[in-house]
């Protein structure tokens, strides 16, 4: 009798333990995010149709990644044309970090490169990001720009186990001064990553 009861069983076992090993809930393409920053028109982004900013590769442009501490301006984008609103932002950032900034992130933010030359010819897109995990990274993947509004964006790469703290990020786009900008749109992509 035991044999009997214990064939069914093991069947019983076997077809659990396979069906445990199957396939992953997680999409396999990556999922637009729910997140977007506050100025993000939240309605479906239609598809691209302008050429990039500059036109061809994004590898051209200068992006820093930068991680800050928490402070009550995340989830914001700002258009930055001059030094005297560097300067405003900076103080508001520097007085909110609890975290030393990055010696980079101090040099350029106080005229090491972003001075009154620096302005004459580019401006900047700051954008601060509140991530669930420390563990989440960010990738510039396209911008356009059509009748004045610049769309930018960027990759939210999430990996398979990631850490249970929190962390801000300052992103920084370096652009010309060559496109008439009204409106900036930045959309936010998951991509699960493998390992």
């Amino acid at each position: 009798m035991k044999k009997i009861f214990s064939i069914p069983v093991m069947v019983l076992s076997i077809i659990l333990i396979l069906s445990a090993c199957g396939g992953s809930d997680m999409p396999s393409t990556p999922q637009q995010s729910p997140y977007v920053t506050p100025d993000v028109n939240t309605d479906a982004v239609p598809p691209p149709t302008a050429e990039p900013l500059p036109p061809g590769d994004v590898s051209t442009i200068t992006v820093l990644y930068n991680r800050i501490s928490w402070w009550d301006n995340m989830d914001a984008t700002s258009k930055v044309q001059s030094v005297e609103e560097l300067q405003e932002f900076y103080e508001n950032l520097k007085a909110a970090d609890m975290n030393e900034l990055d010696e980079d992130l101090v040099w350029r933010f106080t005229g090491g490169k972003y001075d009154d030359n620096f302005f004459a010819g580019h401006f900047l897109v700051l954008i601060t990001v509140a991530e669930n995990s420390g563990s989440n990274r960010h990738d510039l993947t396209s911008i356009e720009e059509d009748s004045g509004v610049l769309t930018i964006h960027i990759d939210r790469q999430l990996p398979f186990i990631g850490t249970a703290d929190m962390a801000g990020w300052l992103i920084i786009i370096e652009l010309s001064n060559n496109y008439s900008i009204n409106e900036t749109k930045v959309v936010f992509t998951d991509v699960q990553l493998e390992d």
